[in-house]
Formats: structure tokens, sequence, C-alpha cells
């Protein structure tokens, strides 16, 4: 278990930049429950996943098979983590192929221990560089999002999340203002505990997109799927 702990990270890294740039898909899907890691701890994340999406007008059908992503999560104080991974940021449109950016956030707990119900808000933001008609574009997106998790057994543990995002392309042209992309919805996953330090976590999820690009309004709706092994080394 040690030599796992020890190589999940940089492994699931490394897949990360082989990824190919002109992915036309982004992680809205959370992979997380509402427990924080306790002062210290440390967990890695690593998986894959696909999204399907219908965006614009005429509408225009694209599906991804295949996204992996990796990160880390670390125990800060009582009911506070930080987590940090790669990840493409928020724009399903047929020209606009995002690369690999980097995602950071906070969750906080809010309730108490004995709750069975456990709640936690969470507040981050992307940055990363996307090709928009074969040009480098740099593009941001705040977002937060709202889990809730119950536990069904000793090893199963739903989790539901709302989640916004707002990405803006600063760089292109017309600005922020007229490239854009909102992206509010939920999602659904199930927390399977291994043993004490690793899980399987598969996650589905539909989002509503309210977006423009060059100023010509693109919306729509996305669906996402996804599975991620969770290893906690302390």
């Amino acid at each position: 278990m040690k030599t796992l702990h020890r190589y999940i990270l940089p492994i699931t890294f490394l897949f990360n930049l082989c990824l190919p740039n002109s992915a036309k898909a982004f992680w809205l899907l959370g992979f997380s429950n509402a427990f924080t890691l306790s002062p210290g701890s440390i967990s890695f994340i690593g998986g894959t996943g696909g999204q399907l999406t219908d965006v614009g007008n005429p509408s225009l059908l694209s599906y991804t098979p295949f996204l992996a992503h990796a990160g880390i999560r670390v125990g800060i104080a009582k009911r506070i983590d930080w987590g940090y991974r790669m990840c493409t940021v928020a724009m399903p449109y047929s020209s606009a192929g995002p690369s690999l950016g980097a995602e950071t956030d906070f969750k906080v707990r809010i309730t108490p221990d004995s709750c069975k119900w456990q709640v936690s808000v969470v507040a981050g933001a992307a940055y990363s560089y996307l090709s928009l008609t074969e040009q480098s574009k740099n593009a941001w997106a705040p977002g937060a999002a709202l889990i809730i998790s119950h536990s069904l057994s000793k090893r199963i543990m739903m989790s539901f999340n709302a989640r916004y995002v707002y990405t803006g392309i600063t760089s292109a042209s017309g600005g922020e203002e007229k490239n854009n992309l909102t992206a509010i919805g939920g999602s659904v996953n199930l927390g399977i505990r291994i043993n004490d330090y690793t899980s399987i976590i598969p996650e589905i999820g539909a989002f509503d997109f309210q977006g423009n690009l060059s100023g010509k309004a693109l919306n729509g709706i996305g669906y996402q799927y996804g599975v991620i092994i969770s290893a906690r080394i302390k």
C-alpha cells in the first residue's frame, strides 16, 4: 500500500500531461464527499471518464469518451481542506479545444461529526490556456459547489453535488463579454471503500450551459460520467 501511495500521483500526473490538447471537454464532476481531511492528512486521486454535450442552435452533439485527471487534497485545519487538480477549462464548443489547466479550491464542512447527513461548501478557481480557432487564448473559471453526503453502509457513502462554474476567455476577440460560459448543474457519486486508505468513486452528472463564443449565443446541456481512485496516505 505504501508503494501505491508513493507512485499514484506522479503516474497520474504524467498520464494527464500526455493527453491531447484537442479534447473538447472539461470536468465539472467533483469526485468528493462532504467530509474534510484531518489537519496534516493527504490524499491523491486519479481516474477517467467522459462527456456528452448538445450545444448551439442548430444543436451540435459532441461526445468525448475519454478524459483523465489527477489531483491532491491536504487537510489544513479542522473541517477545512485544500485541493489541487489538473483539469480542463469549461468550453464545450467545437472551435474551442481546451488544454490542461490548474484548478484549486477550499472545502469547508459546516456540520458536526455527529450529523448523519454531512454538508460542505467548496469555492475555487481554474486557469488555463486553450486553443480558440487555432489560436492560444487564456481562460479563467471561478466556481462554487455544495456537497451533501450520507453513509449507506460501513463501506458505501452517497454524495450529492450542486455546482456552479463561470468561464471567461479574456484575451479572445471581443473579450470576456463575448466569450464566456456559465455551467450550472448537479451530480451524484458513490464512495466505495476498499480499505481504510483507498476508495473507488464513480460519479455521474448533468449540467446546463449558457454561453457566448465571438458574441454568438451557444446554449445547451452536458452529461458527464467518471470514476476515480482515491488514496489517503495519512
